[in-house]
């Protein structure tokens, strides 16, 4: 039978290709699933990170966490066209429950699952087809996206913040990037003299505060070893005082999630209780936001779910490991709906007629729109002095306004 059926083609089953009987959708299914396997096996290898909650209590000033904004919002994103048939009440029934699962309750931080959301969306970004990418932005518009936080922006966040937390990011921990290194060097942008500069400010600050206090208050005992190690690396003159100690002691905890009114947090309650958010001292993560945007070429970006946001994360950049889940999308998949740009602290470049240019800095990032990262676009460059006098005088501000301390 099957040589009858072959006969009209005058082919013998030992002539026929290898992948003759193989549909489309089977090949497609054998080039994919590799790759998903390789991921999954990943996330299984840290189920590990599924443990006890965190017994410490949070910051005095997050003891009892509100939901009601997180509520609100999610309710007005689900009411913003109005829908019909869809009454108030019970769209607030719909927002408390989605606000609980997504941010509120701590299954959503535990990271195994935390990379499961993130890499969601990843392996969608990765199949064929014109459906993908649209399902892509609706997505991103209505539920999870970035609004760009230039580096100005960050700094005023942090020091109006009481207190801030370092996170643990996802889209590092999940395999997403890896961006710490490039050519097996910590990758870093700054010359020598630069990266001296920044981290001998951040140490000062150290210095400062226990100088003030007698101690370094509102810090996670792993962000004040590293401050004391880095501090006698220091005085010794040991050739492991670099910037690239302070970035690999670091990483990948490099989330920034202040205490301050224009970011809901929840997701600071959630995270904790995974062991993955601890306090930093407002103005170290101020000198460190500096030593991201310099060393790394960060842009900052406020994570948004619905209409709270809930985080300035230092994204991973383009230059490195092909960015985050919302930078990929935006320099390497099309998509305007992921990034929202700044169009404050100097904004977008643009010409004299007012149309978008790209940027000028990251030869990677000409293919797209400048975001508006907080560079000053009259200067010739990413001047260090410059953006280093531009900290100096926010610094102070702010604290004169505070009476001249800092807390």
């Amino acid at each position: 039978m099957h040589h009858d059926i072959l006969e009209p083609f005058h082919l013998s089953s030992d002539e026929l290709p290898s992948d003759f009987l193989i549909s489309p959708e089977q090949k497609e299914m054998e080039r994919r699933w590799p790759v998903a396997l390789r991921e999954l096996t990943a996330l299984i290898d840290r189920i590990k990170d599924i443990r006890r909650a965190n017994p410490e209590n949070l910051h005095q000033n997050l003891s009892a966490v509100e939901k009601k904004r997180l509520t609100r919002d999610l309710m007005e994103a689900m009411l913003k066209d109005e829908p019909e048939g869809l009454k108030r009440s019970v769209a607030r029934r719909m927002a408390d429950k989605i606000g609980n699962y997504l941010l509120w309750g701590r299954t959503s931080s535990v990271p195994v699952i935390h990379e499961l959301i993130v890499l969601f969306p990843w392996w969608m970004s990765q199949m064929p087809g014109e459906v993908i990418p649209k399902i892509r932005d609706i997505g991103l518009n209505y539920v999870l996206n970035g609004r760009v936080v230039p580096l100005q922006m960050a700094w005023q966040d942090i020091l109006e913040a009481d207190p801030v937390y370092i996170g643990h990011c996802a889209c590092r921990s999940a395999g997403v990037v890896d961006d710490l290194s490039h050519n097996d060097r910590v990758f870093n942008l700054l010359s020598e003299e630069d990266s001296r500069l920044v981290l001998d400010r951040f140490v000062d600050r150290y210095e400062a505060l226990v100088a003030a206090h007698g101690s370094l208050p509102d810090t996670d005992t792993r962000y004040e070893s590293l401050c004391r190690d880095l501090a006698e690396l220091r005085r010794t003159g040991s050739p492991d005082y670099r910037l690239e100690t302070l970035l690999q002691r670091t990483y990948p905890d490099w989330e920034i999630l202040p205490v301050h009114e224009k970011y809901t947090p929840v997701w600071i309650r959630s995270m904790h209780k995974n062991h993955k958010a601890h306090l930093m001292h407002k103005t170290l993560a101020f000198e460190l936001a500096t030593i991201f945007y310099l060393s790394r070429g960060t842009i900052f970006s406020s994570m948004k779910l619905f209409d709270s946001p809930y985080t300035i994360c230092s994204c991973p950049t383009p230059e490195i490991g092909g960015g985050c889940t919302l930078t990929n999308w935006y320099y390497f998949g099309g998509s305007n709906t992921s990034l929202m740009p700044n169009d404050a602290f100097y904004g977008r470049r643009k010409d004299e007629k007012g149309n978008i240019l790209p940027c000028r800095h990251f030869p990677v990032r000409a293919r797209r729109e400048c975001l508006g990262c907080g560079c000053n676009h009259e200067a010739p460059s990413r001047d260090v002095a410059a953006i280093i006098a531009q900290a100096d005088e926010m610094f102070q501000n702010h604290f004169m306004e505070e009476g001249g301390k800092e807390t």
